[in-house]
C-alpha cells in the first residue's frame, strides 16, 4: 500500500547521482595528465627526428651539387657515407643491364683484389639488381650469404626510374657504430636516387669532353 515504506529511506532525485569520491577524480586527472605528457614527448621526438634527418639530407644534397662542379662525385658519395652513416670502406660499381655484369668504378678503404669476387654479381649484388631494392646484411638469411659477403654491411642500388645503374657496396662500420639506424636507412634511400643522378651526370659529362 502506498505510504507503507520505510519513512527513514532517502530518495534520490531524478537525474541526480552521488558524486565520485575525490580520490577517484584525482586518479583520473593524473592519468589524463600522464597521457598528455606522453603525447607531447612523442610529438617533440618526431619533430626532432625529422629536423635531424632534414639536416643530413640538406648537407648531402649540397655536397653532391658541389661535386658536379668539382668532378669528384664518387669521393663526395663516400664522404657522405663516412661522415653521416659511419663507414670508411666503400666501393661503387657500374652495372650493365645488357651483359648483366658489374664493373668497379671507384673504391675507398677496400683492397681492389677483395672486390673482384663482387663483380660476378652473385649474392646480395644479384638480389639487389633483380629486385631493384637495396640489400642489407642484417636482413639476409645466413644461408644466402656468400663467404666474401661476411663483411658487407649493405648493397645500395643506384637507379634512374626503373633502370639500375650500379650499386654502392658499404662494408664495415666504424667501431663506435654497431648497426644502421632509422636515419641511415632514410639517407641511403636519398643516395639511391640522387647519388645515382650525380654519377650519371658525371659520366655523361666525361663522354662529352672526351676527344
Amino acid at each position: 500500500m502506498i505510504g507503507t515504506g520505510d519513512k527513514n529511506r532517502q530518495f534520490i532525485k531524478a537525474g541526480h547521482r552521488p558524486e565520485s569520491p575525490n580520490g577517484n577524480s584525482s586518479i583520473s586527472a593524473g592519468a589524463e595528465d600522464l597521457r598528455s605528457r606522453a603525447q607531447l614527448l612523442s610529438l617533440r621526438e618526431k619533430l626532432e627526428h625529422n629536423h635531424f634527418l632534414l639536416e643530413r639530407l640538406s648537407a648531402s644534397s649540397t655536397r653532391l651539387i658541389q661535386a658536379l662542379e668539382l668532378g669528384d662525385v664518387y669521393e663526395a658519395t663516400a664522404e657522405i657515407i663516412a661522415n653521416l652513416i659511419g663507414s670508411e670502406e666503400v666501393a661503387i660499381f657500374h652495372y650493365s643491364s645488357a651483359s648483366k655484369t658489374f664493373s668497379l668504378a671507384w673504391s675507398w678503404g677496400v683492397e681492389t683484389a677483395a672486390l673482384q669476387l663482387f663483380a660476378s654479381g652473385a649474392g646480395m649484388f644479384g638480389r639487389a639488381v633483380h629486385k631493384g631494392v637495396s640489400q642489407f646484411r642484417d636482413r639476409q638469411p645466413d644461408a644466402l650469404l656468400l663467404p666474401h659477403e661476411q663483411n658487407l654491411t649493405a648493397c645500395i642500388v643506384l637507379k634512374s626510374g626503373d633502370e639500375i645503374l650500379g650499386v654502392i657496396a658499404i662494408f664495415g662500420l666504424l667501431p663506435q657504430k654497431n648497426r644502421l639506424e632509422w636515419a641511415d636507412f632514410e639517407l641511403l634511400k636519398f643516395l639511391e636516387i640522387y647519388a645515382a643522378a650525380a654519377i650519371q651526370f658525371h659520366e655523361l659529362q666525361k663522354k662529352q669532353v672526351a676527344p
